[in-house]
């Protein structure tokens, strides 16, 4: 144990300061983790409800000075350390370190099941990057074996969206939401084509990312539209474009290039009607297609779609034919062509929930 309290490190080089810094950060790393084991332990045996507390975190907020999100971070992570054999040896071996467990725990949250089922592969991929870039490459697992099980079934997450904007002091107004990531990548390149950013050198501080977009959303509620349109590119590696789960976390790409993860049944629902460029790989460096980025289907045929079908095709939906997708009814995967006797309008809530249909079993699609 180091005992640095009281140290007096007036004159110490920079050099100096930096080894003690990390020689301190190390200890802490090391601490810490026997805080996950015992923590682990200490919940396992209940022994918070000795003291008549109503639950672990419950007992560490009200006897250590540890905020209730913290306390509930620390008993989360610490069950994902004491339930799984491999993610406790490598973290006792030096192998991984809490950051890893804690962003692992974070991403397992609600679906303990699957990170038992996948740990290996999990643990594999941690101890081959940072802990900042093991937050990608979790994130990619949950969405990857969500989308496999149906865990959350896109329809679901859809249905989940909401948007409220509420009076507060100062004469603002707060909003608050959710939306699914192809509209919030939409939304969001949207926003930065008509707000770039500022010069540095002009009569007034640069606004922030976060000024420009507040600002491009006003002019967006006032009619106005970016000067050109705005497009979207996505990665998808070829195990998870075929519903497998790559045995190497760290090559695993399905995600909006710039905004993040999405699951399988969204990129390809994003190549029926979107300007969508499409990067197909296999690993970290073969790419194995590129498509081009183009409007499917032309113009042309999204005329004489609109004038066909006027709306959405879904019975008793009459979202009118300017709101919907143009949707394959042999999917774009399967070669499925893009003319108008293979076409079909769908509002994007019933086009979510068809490509979920394609992916039951036929008696449920019969039903």
């Amino acid at each position: 144990m180091i005992d640095a309290v009281g140290e007096d490190r007036t004159g110490w080089s920079g050099a100096a300061l930096s080894a003690r810094l990390l020689q301190v950060l190390l200890a802490k790393q090391e601490l810490d983790a026997e805080v996950l084991r015992l923590t682990g332990q200490w919940d396992a045996a209940a022994a918070w409800a000795e003291d008549g507390a109503l639950s672990a975190s419950s007992w560490l907020a009200h006897r250590t000075a540890t905020t209730k999100a913290d306390a509930s971070v620390l008993v989360r992570t610490a069950r994902l350390v004491h339930g799984n054999e491999r993610t406790a040896k490598a973290l006792a071996a030096g192998d991984i370190s809490p950051a890893h467990v804690e962003v692992a725990a974070r991403a397992a949250r609600h679906v303990e099941d699957l990170y038992a089922d996948h740990e290996d592969t999990i643990i594999d991929a941690a101890q081959a990057v940072s802990p900042e870039d093991f937050k990608v490459v979790v994130n990619h697992w949950r969405t990857i074996a969500e989308s496999l099980i149906d865990h959350e079934p896109p329809d679901r997450r859809f249905d989940r969206r909401h948007f409220h904007l509420s009076p507060v002091l100062d004469k603002m107004a707060r909003i608050d939401g959710y939306i699914d990531a192809e509209a919030g990548a939409r939304l969001v390149a949207t926003l930065d084509a008509m707000e770039p950013p500022d010069p540095t050198d002009g009569p007034e501080p640069p606004r922030t990312l976060a000024q420009r977009r507040a600002d491009a959303l006003v002019r967006l509620a006032m009619g106005e539209r970016p000067a050109t349109p705005t497009a979207m590119d996505v990665i998808v590696d070829l195990d998870t474009l075929t519903g497998r789960l790559p045995a190497d976390l760290t090559t695993a790409r399905c995600e909006i290039v710039g905004f993040g993860p999405i699951d399988r049944d969204t990129a390809v629902r994003l190549a029926c009607d979107a300007a969508v460029g499409r990067v197909i790989m296999r690993g970290t460096s073969e790419v194995l297609d590129v498509g081009r980025r183009t409007r499917i289907p032309t113009p042309a045929q999204r005329r004489a779609l609109n004038a066909r079908d006027r709306t959405c095709v879904e019975p008793g939906c009459d979202v009118p034919a300017d709101w919907c997708d143009a949707h394959h009814r042999i999917p774009w995967i399967d070669s499925g062509p893009t003319d108008l006797d293979h076409l079909e309008l769908r509002c994007r809530r019933h086009h979510i929930k068809e490509h979920q249909r394609r992916r039951a079993p036929p008696q449920q699609r019969a039903a």
